[in-house]
């Protein structure tokens, strides 16, 4: 898989090998294996609040939406104190092994209380490699060959991320005629590969010589994709830290922050889907851990296969058409899936439609993801852009934990096909707001291009 570099305009400017040269980075199997850890449980918290502790789609959104809060003042204090430390290493140290020490937890965990303890405790504690990750990459290696370090980083990431989703689908397969008991095991499995990943990087990773603070130039033109939607992260990847004190610099202008503010709708929209349907599967279309896990599976593999494709579409057909293509697609299996909780439940395919509904939606991600980065990148003032960045993975995180928060009690209410009506509402609107305001930047973005061009004679 390759990734994108985004020029000072914010064009996107093209689609870089995904090669990978373990020349100076063999510690990337940390973050392999680390990866592997997180797809092992990336489907954990649905199964594991309604199979094995016996509570309601309510708490796998009570859950699911403390464990991702919990991730925001730890992302800020361990990114703010390795730029104060000037270290890299240790807090990747500390975070894998961290990892590996919360989740031993689960094999005394029996109440809900207790399970959301251990899942902030491990959020809190991971967070400590999360944003010093691709500094210690960018610090590593020459500017010029940032893009093609950070495509070998994302395809090794992603990699692991599958692997780990395969090996859960097949450990459920093979060993989960045993019950429930197998869902505490994969969570000692995942740390069991933590606690490989916290000695590997003690061996094998460096700690740079170059220091670069977040605010510099050369950050602010680098930008963080969310390849990966859905993750107990927040948020997934992160170089630009919103600061609890007063900032420096320019604010942003008010085009970015409407921008931003329609994406955390949309991602409000889209997580009231995603986080009950895994209950829907199970509690309405008789799926089993393994399906979950498959769907999951399914879900990520189109997102990764779509992810080159949509940089080739921003550049070919425009950012506005191709979040239009995307965001209109996902409010059509929105729609459906609301058909399909209402009419379509006791059609024996029932349950392969729903996995099918839950992969498809990850497809479009991709193109959802880098036509916001790049038209937030296009939007910013290029002094601040790296800032317009961190607001944007901030508020998607926002969008994440309110609608995760919001989907349970509506779902418990009211039944998962209003909760799924709810979701195609609030992403028609929102993706309508969206692009109708996209359509007026794109003729101020035009007209400053013109502007700067006959300023310089070109």
């Amino acid at each position: 898989m390759g990734t994108l570099e985004i020029t000072e305009t914010g064009k996107i400017s093209g689609i870089r090998s995904g090669k990978f040269s373990s020349q100076g980075h063999a510690w990337f199997v940390s973050y392999l294996l680390s990866n592997v850890s997180g797809g092992l449980t990336s489907p954990l918290i649905p199964l594991f609040v309604v199979l094995y502790l016996h509570y309601s789609v309510v708490y796998v959104g009570i859950t699911s939406s403390l464990a991702s809060a919990a991730s925001v003042p730890a992302l800020i204090f361990w990114g703010n104190l390795s730029d104060a430390l000037k270290r890299r290493k240790v807090f990747i140290v500390i975070g894998f092994t961290g990892s590996f020490l919360s989740l031993l937890l689960i094999l005394i965990t029996h109440t809900i209380g207790m399970y959301i303890a251990t899942l902030v405790i491990f959020q809190i504690v991971a967070m400590a490699s999360t944003p010093v990750a691709t500094l210690l990459i960018l610090e590593s290696t020459v500017e010029k060959k940032w893009p093609n370090v950070m495509a070998s980083f994302n395809t090794v990431s992603y990699i692991g991320l599958v692997a780990g989703l395969a090996a859960g689908t097949v450990i459920l397969n093979v060993y989960g005629s045993g019950g429930t008991a197998i869902l505490p095991l994969l969570y000692l499995m995942s740390a069991i590969v933590y606690l490989a990943a916290a000695l590997s990087a003690i061996f094998l990773l460096p700690e740079p010589r170059k220091k670069l603070p977040r605010n510099s130039d050369e950050l602010s033109r680098v930008a963080s994709f969310r390849t990966i939607e859905r993750m107990r992260y927040f948020p997934s990847s992160v170089i630009h830290l919103i600061s609890l004190k007063n900032g420096s610099g320019k604010k942003l202008a008010t085009r970015t922050k409407i921008y931003i503010l329609y994406t955390c709708i949309l991602m409000l929209g889209f997580q009231i889907f995603f986080v009950p349907f895994p209950v829907f599967v199970l509690n309405r279309l008789g799926g089993t851990e393994t399906e979950v896990f498959i769907m999951y599976l399914m879900n990520n593999v189109a997102s990764m296969v779509a992810f080159r494709i949509s940089g080739k579409s921003v550049n070919r057909v425009g950012i506005t058409r191709t979040l239009s293509m995307a965001i209109f697609s996902r409010v059509g299996i929105l729609a459906f899936s609301t058909l399909l909780g209402l009419y379509l439940m006791a059609i024996s395919a029932s349950l392969w439609i729903g996995i099918a509904c839950y992969s498809v939606m990850g497809f479009f991600w991709s193109f959802i993801s880098i036509g916001w980065v790049t038209s937030i990148s296009k939007l910013a003032i290029p002094e601040n852009r790296g800032k317009a960045i961190g607001y944007y993975n901030s508020f998607l995180g926002i969008g994440q934990i309110a609608g995760g928060l919001i989907s349970g009690f509506v779902s418990e209410a009211f039944g998962y096909p209003i909760d799924f009506l709810l979701a195609t509402v609030v992403v028609l609107s929102g993706g309508l707001m969206l692009l109708r305001f996209q359509r007026k930047m794109e003729i101020y973005i035009t007209g400053q291009q013109s502007s700067r061009s006959a300023a310089t004679g070109n």
